[in-house]
């Protein structure tokens, strides 16, 4: 069964190789490279095991955040076969066994047998412990990696579980646009690391604590003659790693039942704008109010909408703290409610890919306003859930430090950018949405959908569309008018806001059918439906269909 499933994953990859999984295998080649450098490379034996221990620490949390981050679901999702009469349990331990069986973790390998290195270099007899130490912590990385990622989307299915997702999600988001801050001095003392190796200090009490350092322990252990000691790391290692490998099975064992928050009563905010009065609601009795209505509650309750709302909050309050506590960057604090709005619009980029094939209800109840209302209502709902939390963590931060210099510029930004960010999102929504699992069978973080183009698009549009008033900022600020500059960015918002509105329920309008059908039957049937040389949203709309990789419901 398991030589079955391997010869099905590489079938699988041989018709699904995705620019994302290319740059995983490069990055996977250098971080190799640079293993086997510090186990080259080092001054002496007792820099070289210092230099590992950092370095395995390294891989680990590589292989924890790699497939999170790269909607790294896996090629053979366990759903496929929750129709199948297997053994569950069994199922699972299989499907584990299969990921081992790639590029990158053969690389990470690869990269793990400079322990083996380490030890001929200071006891070849030390050889007995380093095999199976690095064996051992290779299957300890795989299945922690295949530990988190399961854990993320099991922990969708309840509130505080989705809360520690967003929390988990905030903190990648800020360390992929401001990492680089903590990064940095790390990088600028790599060089030396080579000769001094870590030094006393916290960083290599903490390292020696973790796993990734026990084999290390192991082999200096062994070197010293202590083989009782060096048994002991090593068995210590191995039962971490059997339960490891066991929990993590039973997370990939696919299951079959509501997928979800389970709820035993109404949840708060089922009634968000009612004010609490039978009969009475704050949102007007139209089709706008009503589309309204349903987006907040679907925000709410849906834990897969909930998550990335949330993170661009986390995000942005995580990269506010980060700022705050460098001299560096600190001017950088007070703006971490724009940081909030510029990860909304990366955030909210696929909408309708979240619907899923619920927008049938849309299709059948096309009409000549229903349209535009559900366009406009989504845009409203999306600006009521999030502005003000920014707009509070962004006052915040500027009493806090007391930067009051940055009132009129951060109001200058988040008008701009919740403006241009509410219409650009719904366009892109509509021109390069990416269906994803469908609501009811979503099991994983990243089943909504990939949404790569809409996010490099995104980054790349935002700057542009919101240039007059981001230039009316610097410019006026340096004159010393700022405050001049916030009619400017709420007219470039409110203008932008209602143009790319305008385009994407135009647009959503003349295609609802193509839409469906691209969520319903997939990039091959959506490809024929999309004229070659058509405009530029045809063009772009090509453009998504191919660059994304396609996540199918079940059985669809």
């Amino acid at each position: 069964m398991a030589g079955l499933l391997i010869r099905l994953k590489f079938t699988l990859l041989g018709h699904s190789a995705t620019g994302m999984r290319l740059l995983g295998i490069a990055l996977t080649a250098l971080g190799l490279g640079l293993t086997w450098y510090f186990a080259l490379a080092a001054g002496s034996d007792d820099v070289r095991a210092d230099l590992l221990g950092l370095v395995f620490a390294v891989w680990a949390a590589a292989w924890m955040l790699g497939p999170t981050v790269a909607n790294g679901t896996g090629v053979l999702r366990s759903q496929y076969f929750a129709l199948l009469p297997l053994d569950r349990r069994r199922l699972g331990a299989l499907l584990l066994v299969t990921m081992f069986f790639d590029i990158g973790p053969a690389l990470t390998l690869v990269a793990l047998a400079a322990l083996a290195w380490h030890a001929w270099a200071v006891d070849p007899a030390a050889l007995l412990v380093a095999v199976p130490g690095f064996l051992l912590l290779w299957v300890f990385v795989i299945s922690l990696s295949r530990l988190v990622f399961r854990a993320l989307g099991a922990a969708m299915h309840s509130r505080l579980g989705m809360e520690i997702a967003s929390v988990q999600w905030g903190l990648i988001l800020a360390g992929l646009f401001f990492g680089w801050m903590a990064v940095q001095p790390a990088f600028s003392a790599t060089l030396s690391l080579s000769e001094n190796g870590l030094g006393e200090g916290a960083v290599g009490t903490v390292l020696a604590v973790l796993p990734t350092s026990w084999p290390v322990l192991a082999v200096q252990a062994a070197a010293a003659g202590s083989w009782g000691v060096a048994a002991a790391w090593l068995g210590a290692l191995a039962l971490l790693t059997g339960v490891l490998a066991a929990v993590t099975a039973v997370l990939l064992a696919p299951r079959v039942g509501a997928r979800g928050v389970r709820r035993r009563s109404r949840p708060l905010g089922a009634r968000p704008l009612t004010g609490g009065a039978p009969g009475f609601s704050l949102l007007p009795d139209t089709p706008l109010g009503a589309v309204v209505g349903k987006e907040l509650r679907q925000w709410w309750r849906d834990p897969w909408r909930g998550l990335e709302l949330r993170a661009s909050l986390w995000a942005a309050l995580f990269v506010g703290l980060l700022t705050w506590t460098g001299d560096s960057f600190s001017f950088l604090t007070p703006f971490a409610g724009v940081i909030a709005a510029f990860i909304m619009v990366l955030a909210t980029a696929n909408m309708y890919g979240h619907d899923g094939t619920a927008m049938w209800l849309t299709v059948v109840g096309q009409d000549r306003d229903s349209i535009r209302a559900d366009v406009r209502g989504r845009q409203v709902a999306i600006l009521l859930l999030i502005v003000p939390g920014s707009t509070l963590m962004s006052a915040a931060f500027i009493l806090a430090t007391g930067s009051h210099w940055a009132w009129p510029l951060v109001i200058t930004g988040m008008a701009v950018f919740f403006g241009v960010g509410s219409g650009l999102s719904l366009l892109l929504s509509v021109v390069a949405l990416s269906p994803g699992v469908d609501p009811q069978l979503r099991v994983d973080a990243n089943d909504t959908g990939d949404n790569q183009v809409q996010v490099w698009i995104a980054m790349l549009a935002l700057p542009v569309l919101s240039a007059p008033a981001v230039l009316a900022a610097v410019f006026l600020g340096l004159a010393g008018l700022p405050w001049l500059a916030v009619p400017v960015g709420l007219l470039n918002g409110a203008l932008a806001a209602w143009w790319l509105g305008r385009v994407a329920y135009r647009r959503l309008d003349a295609r609802l059918p193509e839409t469906f059908t691209r969520i319903r039957y997939g990039k091959e049937i959506a490809l024929r439906t999309v004229a070659k040389d058509g405009s530029w949203l045809d063009r772009l709309e090509r453009t998504a269909i191919k660059g994304n990789a396609e996540t199918r419901p079940t059985g669809s």
